[in-house]
């Protein structure tokens, strides 16, 4: 009896170890292998495309409405810039695909530059630049004439001019301007331009001075501004010669900045004053108005 209890003893056992295995190898491996094996897969971000940007014109006239149309690809976000001497002005949100209507100021030179942002999730993104010509609406007053458009047409005024030991004072009476060029412009500026505030009644010299033979004390507004501007007399000396009137014209460039100065003379050649007063030439034209 007690040999046949031990052996259901050891049945039980047996049967309740492998009864237990079996109910551990089924939880133990998921239904689903699937799950236990393949990676998280999420979906790649598409690289961002400018596909077209353009205007309905070839060319514009300064004060003229255009139009800009641009399509993208695969862009969350689109930004369109003016530009304005290469450095970011005006900007707009915009959609990806689109177009926009935009005047251009009526003194608006050379050409108007835009550029497009398109822009993906991942902040990836593509431009395009757009440079579209402007017709220029002046001429210049000389010839050959420089490579750009002038801002503004010639202005035509009454002039004087004054040669000195050191350089010349040029008179734009239209300006109300006096511009003084200096003959060393090695280590300093080239030339200068003053307001002209001397008025009828006002002294025309200073009669304290007195210039050594041969030689002129300037008189008026050239006199005004060789004796009380700093380093103005210093730098000219004396007067070679009264002054000479007649006509001029002036005109300038139309950059950004650092733009230049054309004076005509009164021999009929040119003054050319170069950007930031950095110095000064002579030229010889071809022909002038």
């Amino acid at each position: 009896m007690y040999k046949r209890i031990g052996i259901l003893l050891v049945t039980f056992l047996l049967a309740t170890a492998v009864f237990s295995s079996i109910v551990w190898a089924e939880t133990a491996v998921p239904t689903d292998d699937t799950a236990l094996y393949l990676p998280l897969v999420t979906a790649p971000v598409l690289p961002p495309q400018v596909i077209t940007f353009t205007a309905n014109v070839p060319i514009a006239d300064p004060g003229e409405t255009i139009t800009l149309s641009w399509e993208t690809r695969n862009a969350v976000s689109t930004t369109l810039y003016h530009l304005i001497g290469g450095v970011f002005g005006l900007y707009w949100d915009v959609p990806p695909t689109g177009s926009m209507t935009y005047t251009i100021n009526s003194g608006t030179r050379n050409y108007e530059t835009f550029a497009l942002f398109a822009t993906a999730a991942d902040h990836t993104f593509d431009a395009a630049t757009l440079t579209l010509p402007l017709t220029c609406p002046f001429t210049w007053f000389f010839g050959p004439a420089p490579d750009t458009c002038p801002q503004y047409a010639p202005l035509v005024s009454p002039a004087a001019e004054q040669r000195f030991e050191g350089g010349i004072m040029i008179w734009v009476g239209k300006e109300d301007y006096i511009y003084v060029l200096f003959d060393d412009t090695q280590w300093t500026d080239g030339w200068a331009v003053f307001t002209d505030e001397w008025e009828e009644g006002d002294p025309i010299d200073d009669p304290s001075l007195v210039p050594p033979s041969g030689f002129y004390q300037p008189q008026r507004g050239f006199g005004l501004v060789w004796r009380e501007q700093p380093n103005i007399r210093d730098r000219l000396g004396w007067a070679l010669a009264p002054e000479s009137g007649g006509e001029t014209a002036v005109q300038r460039t139309s950059y950004y900045k650092y733009n230049h100065t054309y004076l005509k003379a009164l021999d009929n050649t040119v003054w050319h004053l170069l950007p930031e007063r950095s110095d000064w030439e002579k030229l010889v034209p071809e022909w002038i108005n």
